[in-house]
């Protein structure tokens, strides 16, 4: 083990079980489409969220600083086998959770989101490999004034 290795940052493992997230700064919508070829071409639309977050488990210390992608369900591809999908960077301390919602679930947790009221988060990690996590389950809460 060289000097370097030694004093290196050593981070926590990713472990299955159950995680707390808070979405700590200002979302982003994106909006798009693409063409696939084919046969037959197809175009095919996209929409997805980009938020800041802080990602632990809640028995640990460290919070991994993060990213959430929210996607939509495109015609070529409607069924998930997983809630989503947590993603570890190969050389940095950072995570990158990508959720998966339905066209009409997008639209509800969009107006949640413009008036600012989704913050804090739940999900659930099943066992994983090579630096990717299938996401069992999430959920996210809002007040109703």
């Amino acid at each position: 083990m060289t000097e370097r290795e030694k004093h290196a940052p050593r981070f926590p493992e990713i472990c299955p079980g159950d995680w707390i997230g808070e979405i700590v700064g200002s979302c982003s919508v994106n909006f798009g489409q693409v063409v696939q070829d084919g046969p037959p071409r197809q175009s095919v639309e996209l929409t997805y969220l980009i938020m800041p977050a802080a990602l632990a488990m809640p028995e640990t210390r460290f919070t991994w600083p993060g990213v959430i992608v929210i996607m939509t369900p495109t015609p070529m591809k409607t069924e998930h086998a997983d809630a989503g999908s947590l993603f570890k960077a190969a050389h940095l301390p950072a995570l990158a959770l990508s959720l998966d919602v339905t066209r009409g679930q997008f639209s509800d947790m969009l107006r949640m989101f413009e008036a600012k009221r989704l913050r804090g988060f739940h999900f659930t990690l099943e066992a994983g490999s090579d630096g990717a996590w299938p996401v069992r389950s999430w959920g996210m809460g809002a007040a109703i004034t």
